[in-house]
């Protein structure tokens, strides 16, 4: 781990051009049925209040189903020819694993020369001892092969390859104009476990007027939220902790990542959901959008829909556009239908 200054748009712009053409540009999508139920549940609360108009930055449709082929394709596309011969090396028990995989696919087909990739994804391990044998087990493959260690959140080339999601979702909703509800985004969130995407989030959103807030389970996650009321961030997973279904929040917040997520000029602040929150929004987004996210995903618009949220943003006035970053997809179809029972789901696999 090394710390890093907040990259800047200049920072920013650079990756995106630098990963242009190999991640997709993922659309945007609005609901008025969901931004109808925000609204209604705000309301409830305050008379008077803003009128919420949602807008969902579709990365479940990413390569690799995630937003974290960004940062992997990211960060391989720095690595020289040299360095991608030793091959790549990753712990993960999700999503990282995969972009990896599809990152040195995809680049050793442009540079023409295979790249050995080396996946730390432990299956026997009690979850309280995951968070020390992935990157341990990932360290002795460095040690044995020279590979290069693709690192998780913690690392500034990752955190600017997740920035590039939420500066395209910003200019997105903005070139959008009156048919995107007439201008920017007022406010971002987005589900945080390591941190980097909150983190990006915060360095594409300064400067511009755009409030940045995080989401995570209540249980079973990075318990960022307490980690900020204390000012001292979690370091360890609880022994018997109760899971949570977002498993892809199942981590600690990295130290680097910390630093930049506890300057309230970065993030306003970190909301949490409970289960059944996390797993009706889950419900919610499959109804009104019509495909799969997974629990991870839909943390940030349980969130969006909790009474604390509102109290967050009860004293602007008019419409406030709110922009929600949908981080992947990979769920499968017996997993969605165990989590929204009820919810038909034949047509969107």
């Amino acid at each position: 781990m090394s710390f890093y200054a907040l990259p800047s748009h200049a920072h920013i712009e650079n990756a995106r051009r630098l990963i242009a053409h190999k991640v997709l540009r993922t659309p945007i999508m609005t609901s008025d049925a969901l931004s109808y139920t925000a609204t209604s549940a705000l309301q409830k609360h305050r008379s008077g209040a803003p009128r919420i108009q949602l807008f969902f930055k579709c990365e479940n449709l990413q390569r690799a189903g995630s937003f974290k082929v960004r940062s992997a394709m990211h960060f391989v596309s720095r690595l020289s020819d040299d360095e991608l011969r030793r091959g790549v090396v990753a712990y993960s028990t999700g999503n990282h694993a995969l972009a990896l995989a599809h990152a040195a696919h995809t680049t050793a087909l442009t540079r023409t020369f295979p790249i050995p990739t080396y996946l730390a994804v432990p299956h026997d391990c009690p979850a309280t001892k995951i968070a020390a044998a992935q990157p341990r087990c990932a360290r002795r493959i460095h040690s044995a092969t020279g590979a290069v260690f693709v690192p998780p959140p913690d690392h500034v080339d990752v955190v600017l390859g997740q920035a590039t999601a939420v500066a395209e979702f910003l200019e997105q909703v903005q070139v959008a104009g009156p048919a995107g509800g007439g201008g920017g985004l007022h406010a971002v969130i987005v589900p945080s476990g390591g941190g980097g995407l909150l983190v990006g989030a915060a360095a594409a959103c300064r400067g511009r007027g755009v409030r940045v807030f995080g989401a995570e389970p209540e249980c079973g996650g990075p318990g960022l939220a307490g980690a900020l009321e204390r000012g001292a961030r979690r370091v360890a997973v609880e022994v018997g902790e109760r899971r949570t279904v977002a498993d892809g929040l199942r981590t600690l917040t990295g130290e680097a990542n910390w630093e930049h997520i506890r300057d309230r000029e970065n993030v306003e602040r970190v909301f949490t959901a409970s289960e059944d929150e996390v797993r009706a929004a889950l419900r919610a987004v499959v109804r009104a959008l019509g495909f799969a996210v997974e629990p991870s995903a839909a943390v940030a618009l349980a969130v969006v829909l909790s009474s604390e949220f509102h109290a967050g943003i009860a004293e602007m006035e008019g419409v406030v556009r709110v922009g929600v970053v949908l981080t992947g997809g990979n769920i499968g179809v017996d997993d969605l239908r165990g989590l929204v029972p009820g919810v038909a789901i034949r047509d969107i696999f």
